[in-house]
């Protein structure tokens, strides 16, 4: 894993988001349903599908082989991610590299953050953008080591990640979310609208550093994982995700 080097969204992609600022404003909010309260909230838990991996403008790519969630909403937009990736690894020099969080078990690395279910712009093309329900990730910064033998690599992530999801405007006992790049490094996901506003959209981006340099670098997720167990106040129920 190389040093990573400072990387700025692109142009047309910052252009592109702009362009929509109309569109957003007109839209409708998301919410869950049944809506979640403190005193009964939704929880449940998700799998991730095949291999999820992080890949960095730079082309640094880390790879986790499976993950779980367990997740938290206490109203229909925000609630909390509990996110556990295993078996992750990095290669460098031709070497395979563990990649473990802090006191963490080898291979695995975990991260928490705040979730919300709401309107994001996903990229169509360079200049065009559409609204899309989202599932937000607000990372709380974490570092991860990968390491073989006299080689390390010190990661520190921060930002926000999203996913497109899948199963909406329907009662249903599971729905999926989908991470995808737009180019080498960069989610096709790059904001998202704040529940309950309207007009402003918020960057959503993922920025890796290594080593302490001080220098952090775009980098999208790829992967997928199915949302299933859905209960509010301790009882199973199906849910509707409104668009």
């Amino acid at each position: 894993m190389q040093r990573i080097r400072i990387f700025g969204v692109t142009l047309m992609a910052i252009f592109a988001v702009g362009a929509v600022t109309s569109a957003v404003a007109n839209a409708e909010n998301t919410k869950i349903l049944p809506e979640p309260t403190a005193g009964e909230p939704l929880t449940g838990t998700s799998k991730q599908e095949g291999k999820g991996s992080l890949l960095t403008t730079g082309g640094n790519l880390v790879t986790c082989e499976a993950g779980t969630n367990t997740f938290t909403f206490e109203n229909a937009n925000t609630g909390s991610t509990h996110v556990l990736f295993e078996k992750c690894s990095t290669k460098i020099l031709g070497s395979t590299l563990v990649c473990t969080g802090v006191e963490d078990k080898e291979g695995d690395i975990l991260f928490l953050g705040v979730a919300l279910y709401v309107l994001a712009l996903r990229m169509k093309n360079s200049t065009e953008t559409e609204l899309v329900a989202a599932l937000v990730a607000l990372i709380t910064q974490f570092h991860f080591t990968c390491k073989s033998g006299l080689i390390k690599a010190l990661v520190l992530v921060r930002g926000c990640s999203a996913s497109l999801t899948e199963g909406i405007e329907k009662l249903t006992k599971s729905t999926k979310d989908v991470f995808k790049e737009f180019s080498s490094g960069e989610s096709e996901i790059l904001a998202y609208l704040k529940a309950g506003t309207t007009g402003t959209d918020t960057a959503c981006l993922t920025e890796t550093e290594v080593n302490e340099s001080g220098k952090f670098e775009l980098s999208g997720e790829t992967g997928s994982a199915t949302n299933t167990g859905f209960k509010k106040g301790g009882k199973e129920v199906e849910i509707l995700l409104m668009n």
